[in-house]
């Protein structure tokens, strides 16, 4: 990797961890380049009025290196964290361009990281011209069973349907007699 630096810049600082290089030159002013990671163009060239505050610059430059590892690893963890999927639960998806539709899929078997669903049919009631409301019909398989791979969102269970859907778990408001009762989703079908 080579880094272009102006005649006359010698190496002010380093860190191997992040790829981290500081060039610079104090006469006539102090003036200074950083770059990071494998980029060979510059995150930052700047003149400084004196020499704390390059070492500030350069000091905030690696907190925001690390703050950026930090990150990555929780989000990393996260990814890696098991679900709590249980055969039973209910998906939903919502999808469509100028209509709503809805779809529900039931867990039918967990595999480690990846779960089996199946779409399922759906309770529906017409409350006006081509739209209305819908809930899930458990049990109903409308669909052969598909193996996917549970995905983390906002805390919660997803799992990729097609490129343009996701479904999302929902629980249940009640459990009467042992019969869950799911919240209605409202469709259209502006065709």
């Amino acid at each position: 990797m080579e880094r272009i630096t102006p005649t006359g810049y010698q190496l002010i600082a380093k860190d191997e961890r992040y790829g981290f290089e500081v060039w610079g030159t104090m006469e006539p002013k102090i003036v200074a380049m950083s770059f990071g990671g494998k980029r060979s163009k510059p995150d930052w060239h700047y003149r400084f009025k004196d020499m704390a505050r390059l070492q500030a610059q350069i000091a905030s430059t690696l907190d925001g290196f690390m703050q950026h590892d930090e990150r990555k690893a929780e989000r990393k963890a996260k990814a890696a964290a098991p679900h709590d999927v249980k055969i039973g639960d209910i998906f939903r998806s919502s999808w469509g361009y100028d209509q709503t539709n809805i779809d529900y899929y039931e867990c039918t078997q967990v595999i480690g990281a990846m779960i089996e669903i199946r779409a399922i049919a759906q309770l529906i009631e017409e409350t006006d011209y081509m739209q209305g409301k819908c809930t899930p019909s458990k049990g109903h398989y409308i669909g052969e069973p598909m193996r996917k791979k549970v995905n983390n969102y906002n805390g919660e269970p997803s799992v990729k349907i097609y490129s343009f859907a996701s479904a999302y778990r929902v629980k249940p408001i009640a459990v009467i007699e042992s019969m869950p009762i799911y919240a209605e989703s409202h469709w259209t079908a502006y065709a």
